[in-house]
């Protein structure tokens, strides 16, 4: 009777969990192997180009997290809001995953969420005249304009 023994389960999510037969619930939940990239956004963060990237991705960031406060704060799920906005869930979550949409998307989610989609362009900080002298922005060759 007393004498029951524990077995070793491999769970989904890569940990390893002790089940006792007698009770049939997991004892513990521990970690089979380490990840095998380990990662620190600190760590990378030091380094200056790295940096300087993460924040240019500031902006999108933000949309991101203003497009899930909102649809939290209008109590929405979303799929409820997929189907307000007329397209599948998972188009949803790819958008708040940091997937590209296009404007017209981008609309349609503002609509259903009882919002407006603002778009701006603003000038960088370097002098106009040394890029339109040299023909470029940003180091990419503009097109002629049309006449």
């Amino acid at each position: 009777m007393g004498n029951h023994r524990a077995n070793t389960l491999l769970t989904g999510d890569n940990k390893t969990a002790i089940v006792d037969d007698a009770m049939s619930k997991p004892k513990a939940l521990e970690r089979k192997y380490a990840p095998s990239v380990p990662w620190s956004l600190e760590e990378h963060l030091k380094n200056p180009e790295f940096r300087a990237e993460y924040e240019a991705l500031e902006p999108e960031f933000a949309l991101i997290r203003q497009l899930i406060d909102l649809r939290i704060k209008r109590g929405l799920s979303q799929r409820q809001l997929a189907k307000r906005a007329e397209m599948q869930q998972p188009t949803i979550a790819r958008l708040e995953g940091g997937r590209t949409a296009s404007l017209k998307t981008l609309r349609r989610v503002a609509e259903a969420l009882e919002a407006r989609v603002e778009v701006r362009l603003v000038p960088r900080e370097a002098a106009p005249s040394a890029r339109r002298a040299s023909g470029t922005t940003s180091g990419k060759r503009t097109r002629p304009k049309r006449t």
